[in-house]
């Protein structure tokens, strides 16, 4: 019970799609909306993305598998979790959590478990960003060699990416909501 006597919300209709992007990375539409009480909202832009998973991979020591990349939009080197698109040819989440941990960063995990499902920006995108734990993790090869995506690999103790979130030194918000969630239910966010 909420207290405020506010009205229902009432999702939009939409009246009109048009695709303006459409590639394997994403697609991009500009919707025609109408409110519950009659307003026309025009256009309004909706991404498709496919889902991501991220990952907090700990080691046998506690350690947290960390990676660093350039990042263009904003032309910077980012601090972040391992993770990626869930690929279409994935058996499911939890595969394709596997499959970008091993082409990122050349390591795989004994044991694996989805720990939340978030959206990035239910306002403008569609897909969801699942925050998985891996445990048991460890190096088996190099990684995959992709031009866009040239990553810095590095472990570091629980209490020292809690550090660096607080900081503000990982800028991805999600891979920050994710590692409170699964750091959380570890009952390790606070206490590192």
């Amino acid at each position: 019970m909420s207290g405020f006597g506010d009205p229902a919300i009432v999702p939009w209709r939409t009246t009109a799609r048009e695709t303006l992007i459409a590639d394997r990375w994403l697609t991009l539409h500009a919707d025609t909306c109408v409110t519950a009480d009659g307003a026309t909202i025009a256009p309004y832009y909706v991404t498709d993305y496919p889902d991501w998973a991220l990952i907090v991979a700990l080691d046998d020591a506690d350690n947290i598998l960390t990676i660093e990349q350039y990042r263009h939009a904003r032309g910077i080197v980012s601090l972040e979790l391992p993770g990626g698109g869930v690929d279409a040819d994935d058996a499911d989440l939890l595969a394709g959590a596997r499959r970008e941990l091993l082409e990122e960063t050349g390591c795989v995990a004994e044991q694996w478990e989805l720990v939340a499902s978030l959206s990035p920006n239910p306002a403008l995108h569609t897909n969801r960003c699942h925050a998985v734990l891996a445990r048991g993790t460890r190096r088996v090869a190099d990684p995959h060699d992709e031009p866009s995506e040239r990553v810095r690999r590095q472990w570091m103790p629980v209490a020292e990416v809690v550090r660096r979130a607080m900081a503000g030194d990982i800028q991805q918000a999600v891979h920050v909501a994710a590692l409170a969630i699964v750091l959380g239910r570890l009952d390790r966010w606070i206490s590192a």
